[in-house]
C-alpha cells in the first residue's frame, strides 16, 4: 500500500481504491470521513446513542467486507445514507414486532385470569409503580402520566401544558429513568405490561 493523504482525494478515488486496491487508509478514510455524519442521522432518528453506533458499525463493516460487489450509483454519502436509511427501518420493525408481541401478551393476560401468585405479583408491582409515580416532581409525574398513561403525543403534552416539546422529553427520560432504576431487578418488560393496564384506574 502506497503512502498517501487520503484526505485529498474523492470520495470516487476513494471508492476506488478500497475497491480494486483493498486500500485500507482509503477506507479509513472513508470511515473518518462519514462516521459522524451517519452517526449524528441515525440519532436523530433513534435517540439512542448505543444504539444509533451499532448500526453504523455494522454499515462499515458491511461495506467493507462486500467492498468488491459494492455499485455506488450516485454519491458515496448518498449510498452510505441509504444503508442507514434501511437499517433504521430494521430496528423500527423490530421494535414494532416486540409491540406486537407484548400487545398478544396483553390480549393474553385480559382474556385468561391469573393464576393467584402471579395475580399478587401484579398488585404488588402496580402498587410500586404508584408509589414511584407519586414519588416523582409534580412537572415530571404529569407529563409522565399524559405520555405513558393518556398516550399522548409530546406535542400534544406541550400544547396542553404550555412548555416545549425538548422539556417533555427531558421530563419523560427523567421519569424513565428512576422507573428503571426502581425496578431494575424486573425485565422491564413487565413494567411495561404492567402501564398498559392504565395502573392509575
Amino acid at each position: 500500500m502506497r503512502p498517501y493523504k487520503a484526505s485529498k482525494y474523492s470520495d470516487e478515488i476513494l471508492l476506488d481504491l478500497v475497491n480494486s486496491c483493498d486500500d485500507r487508509a482509503a477506507f479509513t478514510e472513508i470511515y473518518h470521513r462519514y462516521w459522524q455524519v451517519l452517526l449524528d442521522a441515525a440519532y436523530q432518528r433513534l435517540k439512542s446513542r448505543e444504539a444509533s453506533e451499532e448500526i453504523v458499525q455494522e454499515i462499515f463493516v458491511n461495506f467493507f467486507l462486500r467492498r468488491h460487489e459494492v455499485e455506488v450509483k450516485s454519491n458515496l454519502e448518498a449510498w452510505l445514507k441509504t444503508a442507514l436509511k434501511y437499517k433504521v427501518y430494521n430496528v423500527y420493525r423490530s421494535q414494532l414486532l416486540h409491540q406486537k408481541h407484548l400487545e398478544g401478551i396483553i390480549r393474553e393476560t385480559h382474556s385468561s385470569p391469573l393464576p393467584p401468585d402471579e395475580a399478587m405479583s401484579v398488585k404488588e408491582l402496580r402498587a410500586r409503580i404508584l408509589s414511584v409515580t407519586d414519588s416523582l416532581p409534580d412537572k415530571c409525574r404529569e407529563v409522565f402520566i399524559l405520555s405513558r398513561i393518556e398516550h399522548l403525543s409530546q406535542q400534544e403534552i406541550a400544547i396542553r401544558l404550555d412548555i416545549s416539546v425538548n422539556t417533555v422529553k427531558k421530563h419523560i427520560t427523567k421519569a424513565l429513568r428512576i422507573l428503571k432504576a426502581e425496578f431494575k431487578e424486573n425485565h422491564f418488560d413487565v413494567l411495561l405490561l404492567i402501564l398498559f393496564f392504565n395502573v392509575f384506574k
